[in-house]
């Protein structure tokens, strides 16, 4: 921790070069020849009841402009998700551009980065309002911080440097968190995941009818990456998650400090900002380790004040606090659309469900301009505020913690793994000896370290078994995953011993989750047996012994686009981990075509070395894919499910040798009168007409919908004309572990 006189030398800050990962948009396949779909056999005679749920639109900050040379000397060529994945030392795994999975990857990893509070005095905050920011210095710095521009390097535990281009962190308000919550209350959702799928219910109607020409039905399905839909429900799930005792990703990393150059006494209300953060009425809940970086900002304000004296209040800052200060340059006056240097600021990427339902961030424009209503700032604000930004990661958090990482794994971790702790563990464990003597005072005695306090339900901050869990959580968020792994490994006997379940749950997932995030873990030839055990324990211990939903599916969603992006067996692994989210009810129902969509996807990747037909899993893939055409219908969107027919029709063209016809009448029958309901339900959609007869008696409209529908040359369309008879729908939940329906006559493609 910094306190207020300490001064530590600070790393000198890496050049960087600009650059914003690029999101793929999902490829239009070739026209296949005499295409049709096909479903697997024996399907049953019943469809599963839905109702809907929606995604929101990613955003993407702003890169620099500086034209600065790389500061890493390495370069990594791009892969696809689908191969085994290269030496990460060499480079960023991510950097450059990302398509597929990469970019579902990029999104997970970005998703854990470290969080640095903010706390402003109220001068400061009064300046920035004036700004036009009502949230204070907090919502000015936010949305700057979720990507860093150029590379950040980041030294692992044995000494090694990586770049990386997609680097962030979170801003979190330490002055105005109780006030947030109330806010939040209002909202009415008791449930996270009730939250998640409100939104997205709610991103999905305002998108409209896809056709319509502002968005296309392939912006929402993606099947052979990620829809944009699905990689919101993704973004909101892991936004949702709140400070917790369990793990540390949430607590803060570092706080900035910040006072501005109208301040009377700014030394001392620097002293009195640092003690509120500490010991005072902002202090943290106990079960967060208050020592962590403390970094010290002065706001000058450019309009009204001299530079001079700010100056010289600069120099004494460091003085007397250390050299983790910056000065920030900043105009007052507030910037509008018309002016020649306005830049709008970046969105937030990274709002949570209860943020997005309270409208926050969406602001009313300051003129009657073609504007989606963000705020404005001067270029000389953007990129003071940036330099500020990258100044503080690069100089300061990120060499931070770098030596906490090193000094905890030489004081903790490495007599923990050797022969006198590893004895001293099980003395505990047998014996009792080495308990804490204050156990038998607090009534925290009952699990075999004395540790854990079984009535509050965490372990005190101090202690080694919280200290170990942080330390693997940083070296997570540093990205040296096999630290973490290694850590987490360490912590899963002594938490299971403690009975301290949702440590012991945590431990198990981000185990998982650094062992498939680190491309030297597992060769290609590697069985999942282990990964799926730590899953299978993570998510028994999650519901079962924690009532805690949230975390088992941010468990498995995290396990299924992981195992996914392994290529190989690993996507069956996928699939199957799916399954179990629809099986649980973890999702409503946006949620539950959704994951439908993922499986027909999982089941698509899976590809054959030898490049044949046989192993692969396109007719699996296919039949996934009518489910999901099923599931919106029913959601009102026939839209969609032509996307999805479409989608089938490809997958099932690769293994089909008929001619555009399923070998079992009742598979024709069912799919001939999907054709038809979403037809229907498109000219209902439109406007059209609401009668079966008009979608087979009036050809301009049966030749506009073909159009709109297939633009492709198919001599057999799933978008033909429709069959008279009503076969019923076809339900997921009767379909097989592996994936296939009963006495599946298909399974040797």
């Amino acid at each position: 921790m910094t306190s207020p006189g300490d001064a530590a030398p600070v790393k000198p800050p890496p050049s960087f070069s600009p650059g914003v990962p690029r999101v793929a948009s999902k490829t239009r396949y070739p026209d296949q020849h005499e295409s049709s779909t096909s479903l697997d056999s024996e399907l049953v005679e019943s469809r599963i009841g839905s109702s809907p749920t929606p995604p929101l639109s990613a955003t993407t900050t702003t890169p620099s402009d500086l034209p600065i040379r790389s500061a890493s000397p390495y370069a990594r060529s791009l892969r696809s998700s689908t191969p085994q994945l290269a030496r990460s030392s060499l480079g960023s795994p991510l950097e450059g551009r990302f398509d597929g999975s990469d970019d579902t990857r990029s999104l997970i990893i970005r998703s854990f980065s470290p969080v640095v509070g903010v706390y402003a005095s109220a001068d400061t905050d009064e300046l920035v309002r004036q700004k036009g920011f009502q949230g204070g210095f907090w919502e000015l710095i936010r949305p700057f911080g979720e990507d860093i521009p150029g590379k950040i390097v980041i030294r692992d535990s044995v000494g090694a440097s990586r770049g990386w281009e997609d680097y962030g962190v979170r801003f979190v308000d330490l002055g105005g968190q109780n006030n947030r919550g109330a806010e939040v209350g209002k909202t009415g959702q008791e449930s996270p995941l009730a939250q998640v799928e409100e939104v997205l219910e709610r991103q999905l109607d305002s998108a409209g009818d896809p056709l319509s020409g502002t968005l296309h039905p392939k912006d929402f399905l993606g099947f052979s990456g990620a829809s944009s839909l699905y990689k919101q429900f993704l973004r909101q799930l892991l936004s949702s998650s709140s400070a917790t005792p369990h793990e540390t990703f949430r607590h803060p990393v570092a706080s900035v400090i910040a006072i501005s150059s109208r301040n009377t006494a700014p030394l001392e209300t620097l002293r009195q900002l640092y003690a509120d953060t500490s010991s005072g009425d902002k202090r943290l809940p106990e079960w967060i380790n208050a020592e962590y970086l403390r970094y010290y900002v002065l706001v000058h304000d450019e309009d009204q004040d001299d530079i001079t004296e700010s100056t010289k209040l600069y120099d004494q800052m460091k003085r007397h606090f250390g050299l983790h200060c910056h000065l920030l340059r900043l105009r007052s006056t507030q910037c509008v659309v018309t002016d020649d240097d306005s830049v709008q600021v970046p969105k937030c990427e990274w709002l949570s469900p209860s943020e997005h339902l309270l409208g926050v961030g969406q602001t009313e424009p300051l003129v009657d301009l073609d504007t989606d209503g963000l705020p404005y700032l001067f270029d000389s604000d953007v990129m003071s505020i940036k330099t500020f930004v990258r100044e503080l990661v690069a100089q300061s958090v990120i060499p931070y913690m770098e030596n906490r990482v090193a000094v905890w794994n030489d004081q903790v971790a490495s007599r923990r793994r050797g022969i006198s702790g590893r004895f001293m563990s099980m003395s505990r464990r047998w014996a009792g000896f080495g308990s804490s003597s204050r156990s038998s005072i607090t009534g925290a005695g009952s699990g075999a370290s004395g540790n854990y306090d079984s009535v509050r339900g965490f372990y005190k901050p101090d202690v080694p078994e919280a200290v170990l869990r942080k330390m693997a959580d940083f070296a997570f968020m540093l990205r040296d995953w096999k630290l973490s792994a290694s850590t987490y490994e360490l912590l899963r006997s002594d938490y299971g011993n403690d009975k301290a379940w949702r440590y012991h749950a945590g431990v198990h997932e981000m185990n998982a989750i650094s062992m498939l995030l680190n491309p030297l873990s597992m060769s290609a030839k590697t069985k999942l047996e282990g990964i799926d055990q730590m899953l299978e324990t993570a998510c028994y211990s999650y519901l079962t012994r924690c009532s805690d939903a949230p975390n088992a599916l941010r468990c498995l969603c995290l396990a299924v686009e992981l195992l996914k992006s392994r290529g190989g067996s690993a996507t069956e692994s996928a699939a199957r981990w799916a399954m179990r989210v629809m099986d649980l009810n973890l999702v409503g129902s946006v949620g539950q075509v959704l994951f439908t969509e993922r499986i027909s996807a999982c089941y698509a990747s899976r590809t054959v070395s030898s490049g044949g037909r046989w192993g692969s899993r396109r007719r699996k893939a296919g039949m996934w894919s009518v489910f999901a055409a099923d599931l919106w219908l029913k959601l009102g969107k026939p839209t969609l499910a032509s996307t999805c027919l479409e989608e089938a029709e490809r997958l099932y063209a690769e293994v089909l040798d008929s001619d555009g016809v399923f070998p079992m009448p009742d598979l024709q029958t069912f799919v001939d009168n999907l054709r038809n309901a979403v037809k229907v339900g498109y000219l209902e959609a439109r406007g059209v007409g609401t009668a079966y007869d008009t979608a087979i008696s009036d050809p301009l409209v049966t030749e506009e919908t073909s159009e709109k529908l297939d633009k492709r040359n198919h001599r057999k369309s799933l978008m033909g004309l429709p069959a008279p008879v009503d076969a019923g729908g076809l339900s997921p939940a009767q379909v097989t572990d592996n994936g296939t329906p009963p006495n599946d006559d298909f399974e040797r493609a």
